[in-house]
């Protein structure tokens, strides 16, 4: 089994609370044996320590579009970035610098755009995007079955396509499933953070929810003097 969530966004509480419940799970006898997280850093304020929890941990991680901003920032021209939206330009230039050398060289060297994975017989693709654009593509939930299917068709070699995204789903195709595990690093529409548990064996899914201290993450988001807009996305989403 495994455990993956998306949209993490830097959020240290979320993801020590996530953590938290793989042992609940472990405890109920699921046998977890990794836990990937589709897109690492964004809007929430602890991106150095979320790089080394997930490192010494040994989290898989695929990158999402802010982490390959991120990881391209450096090569990027200016008229490129003067394209990205001012708020965006703001929270990628602040995690670069509170990364570090370190961890920055992690995200660009370390965390690839997209990743395909064997579990036994079973062959399970990861990416926060579409498979076809890994980082900026979105699969949409509550799609008829056609649309999933044109997905995975081209990927008959994928049991599972697993991707990022703010809404769970789970998506039956004649090729296989399209999973979402949703948002974990901050409160969609004021939804609960969700993740989902994978078998990978019988490709069973079930998507959990779970809580995490928000005011604990905006005391850290007023000590970074953060933009307001990151204290409503904690709360409200994207």
């Amino acid at each position: 089994m495994i455990v993956v969530a998306s949209n993490l966004h830097g959020n240290l509480i979320a993801l020590n609370r996530l953590l938290e419940e793989v042992e609940k799970l472990k405890d109920e006898g699921k046998d977890i044996k990794g836990i990937y997280i589709l897109g690492v850093f964004g809007y929430m304020p602890y991106p150095r320590e979320v790089y080394e929890l997930m490192v010494e941990r040994g989290i898989i991680a695929t990158r999402g579009r802010i982490d390959h901003l991120i990881a391209r920032w450096k090569d990027m021209s200016e008229d490129e970035k003067e394209e990205i939206p001012e708020f965006d330009r703001f929270m990628v230039e602040w995690n670069r610098e509170k990364l570090g050398k370190e961890g920055r060289s992690w995200i660009r060297n370390e965390v690839p755009g997209f990743l395909a994975e064997r579990f036994g017989d079973n062959e399970f693709l990861f990416t926060f995007g579409s498979p076809f654009d890994p980082i900026n593509g979105e699969v949409l939930p509550n799609q008829p079955s056609t649309y999933y299917e044109q997905l995975l068709a081209p990927l008959k070699k994928y049991e599972m396509l697993i991707v990022g995204g703010y809404e769970p789903f789970i998506a039956e195709t004649s090729y296989g499933k399209v999973v979402c595990p949703g948002v974990c690093g901050f409160y969609m529409k004021g939804n609960n953070p969700t993740f989902a548990l994978i078998d990978t064996r019988s490709l069973d899914v079930s998507i959990y929810d779970f809580e995490f201290d928000r005011g604990e993450v905006e005391r850290k988001i007023r000590e970074e003097n953060l933009p307001e807009e990151v204290t409503r996305i904690l709360h409200h989403g994207i």
